[in-house]
């Protein structure tokens, strides 16, 4: 030691080198550090890479051009406009629905299509099978003095002798073909008695059937207050078909009938003049004048329908038949073939991640429904859970493969007024969709992980 130098404090050691300071510390501690941040980076970079790599695709959000349900219904303004030209009540319809297309509201005498009414409300308490001939009846004394009255008053009558055995069958008969009035009157009595609990029986009869203008005093349309609105004749008109027996009987062109009445004629003026009439019910007196309710068979563009026509009040008999020829030819030309679905029709647009829009169609030549006036079509778009969701959907799993063009992602169902029009078609995609490559996942952190 030199004899200049001071001692070493008591504890430490002398060395040759420079003591440790804080400041070296730090420095170390410093490079330690700056190397562990630059590796976190580089793992963080590396785990977004694999991350956007990876990521499941977010589905496409569908908009479809128009409701998913869409009706379309005919129209009836020229099956209205023929109804609206006739002078006289006046009312159209088909057997197989429940419109009715009418003049007036306005009730008017029936004459005999009261008839209807009659043997729609006895058969209701008594029914005879189609085909049947029912309960017999003995033509009484009493009934033979309402055929005189017919005959005095200028009615449709058959005279037969007191103690005639007549089956319920033979009175339906003669009541709706030639419209005789002593049948008619005399099957009503049969089955109820009276008059009085015959139009009590009416009366219950009606209110379950709705026919509110319906007002029945007898049971044979010789007394001029039996009326009913044009609308609610047609109504009477579909129950008659809906009962086989009635529907049966109405349809005969001519019956034939024993006593000596032999071969008698439908007064239904149709038959001879107009194919397919399956008949219904005339009526005529002074006050009503001529009246008719008239059913016929026909082909509406491929269709079977019933057409029914009323006209009440005409002045003659060339009247009824010219306005119910009109009638049946505007019911005629009512039916229209209306397209529903287009060939390769565009529903929606599917819009992906990377905002590529593709459209969505339904597969096929389209469809056509035959609709008639009052009816419609309603065509539905389903879209498919796994394939598009309601929400939007073809599923993510594109991982760099297309999706091809064609891909079922819903169905339409199409529904209409007959079993035939239920039909369905493929929704399907009209282009591939093609994932986005990997430098756009990179670049486009916000749309891959909140896309919605």
């Amino acid at each position: 030691m030199s004899p200049n130098a001071a001692p070493s404090p008591p504890g430490e050691r002398s060395s040759g080198t420079a003591p440790r300071t804080a400041a070296g510390h730090r420095r170390r501690a410093g490079r330690v550090i700056g190397i562990g941040a630059g590796s976190l980076a580089i793992v963080l970079a590396a785990g977004y890479a694999v991350v956007c790599a990876i990521a499941p695709l977010p589905e496409p959000v569908v908009t479809l051009d128009a409701p998913a349900a869409v009706t379309i219904s005919a129209d009836d303004a020229d099956v209205r406009r023929a109804v609206d030209a006739e002078p006289e009540p006046t009312a159209i319809g088909w057997l197989h629905d429940d419109e009715i297309w009418t003049n007036t509201q306005r009730p008017a005498p029936i004459a005999s299509i009261s008839k209807l009414v009659t043997v729609l409300v006895a058969l209701d308490a008594a029914p005879v099978a189609a085909g049947a001939d029912g309960p017999t009846h003995v033509w009484t004394a009493e009934d033979a003095a309402r055929q005189a009255r017919y005959v005095a008053d200028d009615g449709v009558a058959f005279p037969i002798p007191v103690g005639t055995e007549v089956t319920a069958r033979q009175m339906l008969q003669l009541a709706l073909v030639p419209s005789a009035n002593d049948f008619a009157a005399a099957y009503a009595y049969s089955v109820f008695g009276d008059n009085d609990a015959f139009l009590a029986a009416v009366r219950a009869w009606q209110d379950r059937e709705g026919l509110a203008s319906l007002s029945l005093f007898e049971p044979t349309g010789m007394d001029e207050r039996n009326a009913a609105s044009a609308s609610d004749v047609l109504r009477l008109a579909r129950l008659a078909l809906a009962n086989d027996t009635v529907a049966e009987i109405v349809a005969m062109p001519q019956v034939s009938l024993p006593w000596g009445i032999g071969t008698v004629e439908n007064t239904n003026p149709l038959y001879g003049a107009l194919d397919g009439v399956i008949g219904m019910k005339t009526g005529r007196t002074s006050v009503a004048g001529y009246n008719l309710a008239a059913a016929r068979t026909s082909d509406a563009l491929g269709r079977d329908v019933v057409q029914l026509a009323v006209v009440l009040g005409r002045a003659t008999a060339e009247d009824r038949l010219s306005a119910s020829l009109s009638m049946f030819s505007a019911l005629d030309a009512a039916p229209a073939r209306t397209q529903i679905v287009a060939h390769d029709e565009r529903v929606g647009t599917a819009r992906t991640v990377d905002g590529v829009e593709i459209p969505i169609l339904i597969s096929g030549d389209g469809a056509e429904v035959v609709l008639l006036p009052g009816e419609a079509a309603e065509r539905t778009v389903a879209l498919e859970t796994g394939g598009f969701t309601e929400a939007g959907a073809p599923d993510a799993g594109l991982t760099g493969a297309d999706a091809e063009a064609g891909r079922r992602v819903g169905i339409l169902h199409l529904s209409g007024p007959t079993e035939s029009d239920e039909r369905a078609f493929d929704v399907v995609t009209g282009a591939a969709i093609t994932a986005p490559d990997y430098g756009w996942r990179l670049t486009h952190p916000r749309e891959l992980f909140t896309w919605s």
